[in-house]
């Protein structure tokens, strides 16, 4: 159903801070890549890095335009086919249902006019936006963050106020393919998603002087310090502080351009398979698998639903006391550069003479979600923002 006065595939909610709107785009690996053999009179790692440019520059396209809206590749499978369904999802924001929907129908059509190895449909159903939103119920044990490699240790320094250094390590993209995860996924025998939301950031002078600042601070751990009266002796350089320079002296470098900052996340509608994830993660440029804990979980599905990307502070400390980190350092966790967000956000594509592996027009009908709770209201985040989705329309 959709709401009066809202364009048909656009899903609208109102919250005390205005309206948000959610659009969809349909994803498959576009005939260019199977029928006209596009790249095939190259070998299929060069294909693939030939294919990762075009979504680089696509993507940092879309960074460019600075922040305002999220948009989220997600794949869904299809338990009774064994095939992928991909969609681009978007959420924009406004002060009233018009600035709303005009910001996301233009988003659409962004997401609309994608690299060319894929075919992108916008979705005019709003039923079917609300069921890519919302597509199960996740079981307890079937929520799983992926998130940038935190490591920690703490201070050895005494002439500083840091008790815990931190090392942030950003994601890495390589030539590998993502057909044995996407594999993985499509053969579960129950409903999964996986989705990577980037939410485009500006990255101001001010924030490169916090970064900038952060690794003055390391650099000045990393040699003696002061001189202890006691003994006459220098504080001994922080060993992990040394390793932490090199990676924050790269974020100075890193973060000058487009940048966003980024949710990836796995949901299953029943208990996360052994070792799903993790290949999830190695594929996605190395990140590491969070299992949110129960305290977490409603709102970690409140971000998978409604494209949210609010804080889940024990999921994402990674073991590390999240009390202690400071906001710049919290930042560089979830922060990418376009060539970071590439090495997770890969668009469906397909091999010619390798199995097919996501549903395409005249393929298999995409699946419906059957009706039941998850149409109703989603759970806001305790806490959270209050304009989380619910739905109501």
């Amino acid at each position: 159903m959709t709401a009066p006065g809202v364009p048909a595939g656009v899903l609208t909610a109102a919250s005390q801070q205005g309206v948000w709107a959610w659009v969809a785009v349909r994803l498959a690996p576009a005939a260019a890549l199977d029928d006209h053999r596009g790249y095939a009179d190259v070998p299929e790692e060069q294909r693939r890095t030939q294919a990762v440019g075009q979504e680089l520059a696509w993507l940092e396209a879309l960074l460019a335009l600075g922040p305002g809206f999220r948009f989220e590749l997600r794949l869904r499978n299809d338990p009774s086919a064994r095939l992928l369904h991909g969609a681009l999802l978007g959420q924009a924001r406004g002060a009233d249902q018009d600035s709303a929907v005009r910001a996301a129908l233009a988003l659409r059509d962004r997401l609309t006019a994608g690299p060319r190895h894929v075919r992108a449909d916008p979705v005019f159903d709003t039923d079917e936006v609300r069921d890519w939103l919302v597509p199960f119920t996740p079981h307890p044990e079937g929520l799983a963050e992926l998130r940038k490699p935190l490591a920690h240790a703490p201070c050895t320094r005494r002439d500083t106020g840091r008790t815990t250094s931190f090392a942030v390590s950003p994601l890495r993209w390589s030539a590998h393919s993502w057909e044995p995860f996407w594999a993985e996924l499509g053969r579960l025998p129950y409903p999964a998603v996986a989705g990577i939301c980037l939410e485009p950031y500006t990255v101001t002078e001010d924030v490169r002087l916090a970064f900038r600042m952060l690794a003055d601070e390391y650099a000045r751990l990393t040699a003696p310090g002061q001189v202890r009266p006691t003994w006459n002796v220098a504080e001994a350089p922080d060993m992990f502080a040394s390793q932490a320079l090199p990676l924050l002296q790269d974020a100075v470098r890193r973060y000058a351009g487009p940048a966003c900052r980024s949710r990836i996340s796995l949901a299953c509608a029943e208990a996360l398979p052994p070792g799903l994830a993790e290949q999830f993660g190695a594929t996605a440029g190395g990140a590491v698998v969070c299992r949110p804990p129960a305290q977490e979980r409603a709102a970690a599905w409140a971000n998978t639903a409604g494209l949210n990307r609010n804080t889940l502070p024990m999921t994402y400390a990674q073991g590390a006391p999240a009390h202690v980190l400071n906001p710049v350092e919290r930042l560089l966790t979830d922060l990418l550069d376009a060539s970071e967000a590439a090495a997770a956000f890969r668009l469906p594509y397909e091999v010619p003479g390798h199995h097919p592996l996501f549903a395409s027009p005249g393929r298999v009908p995409r699946p419906r979600t059957a009706p039941g709770p998850v149409r109703g209201r989603q759970p806001v985040p305790p806490g959270g923002d209050p304009g989380a989705p619910r739905f109501d329309c």
